[in-house]
């Protein structure tokens, strides 16, 4: 009896490996057969470009249709918001390579090519003055004025200026041997044409996040107030000054993204500000100590809105931080500022990667 249970128990096991075997070997057909059944993936695309992606990434457009098209400012008025992104495009390349043969200062100018193409979309120069200060991120303006066929001979012997010059072109409002001398130049600009009563009186000072910290804008700024002076003074914030100047950033931390554009666009409306002059004159009315209450119930809430409230102390009305890159917004903020009636000088702050 014990030698048949030993056989009897040595053909289960042997059964229950076979049956091991047997399920085995069905999953693995199944498994072939659903993977002959599938459809097969595409070959995977080589991530190596082709000549012509190559040639784009690192060479930029083999033409430049509106960019060609651009001797002077008044050559832009016609383009549409489109295709003044397009024009950026060609002038950021333009830029790239005249800089890639003379030299020169390159993460400052294509950290402007926007602000530049809007500043002159939106105003009319030379009547209208635009200051750049030091001017080392001139070489786009100097593109869109004229001067595109002598980049090549940029700061060379004889050749155009590495920074701005009165002499070089009518378009160059002010020339400058160090920083921080804009928002001066552009100040003595506003007063003289209210002096001379001229009917257009905008006057814009493009001035850096390092240049700010310099004594001299402050000092400007204070007298632009006490002068009740019509300008606009544009903080270009990016971050990374070209000399150290131990003072972080006059434009702080806060990011530029959409709901500042949205609030930078509401607080620089027609009827933003003419809502906001018809409540300054109802306050006008009320006692003396509830029109200094009304008025610092209107700076702390623009304030907290924007930020910007070292400015509003000096007498500017602040607007920002933008993105300075984003023309859909910069484009309507620029022509609101340069329609507005009121005198008070204003200071947009935009926010800007240098060398993008």
């Amino acid at each position: 009896q014990s030698h048949v249970c030993e056989d009897i128990g040595r053909l289960f096991s042997a059964m229950a490996r076979a049956t091991v075997l047997l399920g085995t070997a069905v999953a693995c057909c199944g498994l072939a057969s659903a993977w002959v059944a599938s459809p097969r993936p595409a070959p995977l695309r080589s991530t190596r470009l082709n000549a012509a992606e190559e040639s784009l990434r690192y060479f930029g457009p083999k033409t430049t249709p509106l960019l060609d098209t651009i001797s002077a400012p008044s050559d832009m008025k016609r383009l549409t918001i489109d295709e003044l992104k397009q024009l950026s495009y060609e002038l950021r390349w333009d830029v790239l390579k005249s800089v890639s043969k003379t030299g020169g200062h390159l993460g400052s100018s294509l950290g402007v090519v926007e602000l530049t193409v809007a500043l002159h979309y939106v105003f009319e120069a030379p009547e209208d003055k635009i200051v750049w200060d030091v001017a080392h991120q001139a070489y786009p303006h100097k593109i869109l004025t004229g001067r595109r066929d002598r980049m090549p001979t940029l700061r060379q012997k004889d050749g155009l200026s590495g920074f701005t010059k009165m002499k070089e072109s009518k378009y160059d409002a002010f020339g400058a041997g160090h920083s921080s001398t804009s928002i001066s130049a552009a100040l003595g600009y506003s007063v003289a044409k209210s002096v001379l009563n001229k009917g257009r009186n905008n006057c814009v000072a493009v001035i850096g996040d390092g240049a700010i910290t310099g004594g001299m804008a402050y000092e400007a700024m204070n007298n632009a107030n006490y002068l009740n002076a019509r300008m606009i003074t544009i903080l270009n914030d990016n971050g990374q000054v070209s000399l150290p100047t131990g003072q972080p950033s006059a434009g702080g931390v806060v990011p530029a993204g959409a709901l500042s554009a949205y609030t930078s666009r509401l607080l620089s409306s027609q009827e933003f500000l003419g809502v906001r002059d018809v409540m300054k004159g109802i306050s006008n009315l009320m006692p003396a100590e509830m029109q200094k209450v009304n008025a610092k119930i209107d700076e702390y809430a623009r304030g907290i809105i924007s930020g910007g409230t070292l400015f509003e102390e000096l007498g500017f009305y602040y607007i920002g931080p933008i993105d300075g890159h984003d023309l859909d917004n910069l484009v309507p903020i620029l022509e609101n500022l340069r329609d507005t009636p009121s005198n008070k000088p204003v200071l947009l702050h935009i926010k800007t990667e240098k060398g993008m």
